[in-house]
């Protein structure tokens, strides 16, 4: 998952933030399961890494002729789940040091969002992701488009959402702690800019 130049994944597109294209009037809403809904995180520095999941409040889909058509969810930064480190103490302390402003300011925004804006189904030719989704992604009260792919799976009655692993810029987003693209004097002792997720996503009518 990580080597010395960070964590593995498809580069996501980002750029400023879009209009949710809602061409589409006739749609049903479909109902996230925040049990099951996550998403995975990795985080390192050159030599090591962290990692670890992070849950939804609430979310929806916007489902039309069984495909997905616009959504949008919230995630819940106030419980975010380190996974890798088994001691109870050093386990609380970089929660805790990730819920601070030198990361996401969690006192002052306890949650993101991730509003869809456009979904494009793809030729599934030799390929696993069924669709290119891009959305609206606000952290500490910054919001800039990310593109990605996914596999999605519907029946009749649920959908099942699952992205590739994707990479993102933390600093886009105003984490800027111990970065050395923002602070260049920080020789070894930076925290990689990359950031990688994966989006699991249940909803059901």
């Amino acid at each position: 998952m990580v080597s010395c130049q960070g964590p593995s994944g498809e580069r996501a597109v980002t750029g400023e933030a879009g209009t949710a294209d809602m061409t589409v009037e006739d749609f049903d809403t479909w109902y996230a399961d925040t049990e099951t809904s996550h998403i995975e995180w990795v985080g390192a520095r050159p030599a090591s890494q962290h990692n670890g999941i992070v849950g939804l409040k609430e979310g929806h889909l916007k489902i039309s002729d069984g495909e997905i058509v616009g959504g949008e969810f919230v995630i819940d930064l106030e419980n975010i789940v380190v996974l890798d480190i088994t001691d109870p103490g050093r386990n609380e302390r970089l929660k805790s040091h990730l819920e601070s402003d030198d990361f996401f300011d969690v006192p002052n925004h306890p949650e993101a969002r991730f509003e869809i804006t456009n979904v494009q189904k793809k030729d599934n030719a030799g390929n696993q992701s069924t669709h290119q989704i891009t959305g609206n992604l606000t952290m500490r009260g910054v919001t800039r488009s990310v593109t990605f792919d996914a596999s999605v799976e519907p029946d009749d009655d649920s959908v099942t959402a699952r992205s590739v692993q994707f990479l993102i810029d933390r600093t886009e987003w105003g984490v800027n702690y111990q970065s050395q693209t923002v602070y260049a004097d920080l020789v070894d002792r930076f925290i990689l800019d990359d950031i990688a997720l994966v989006i699991n996503l249940t909803a059901s009518k």
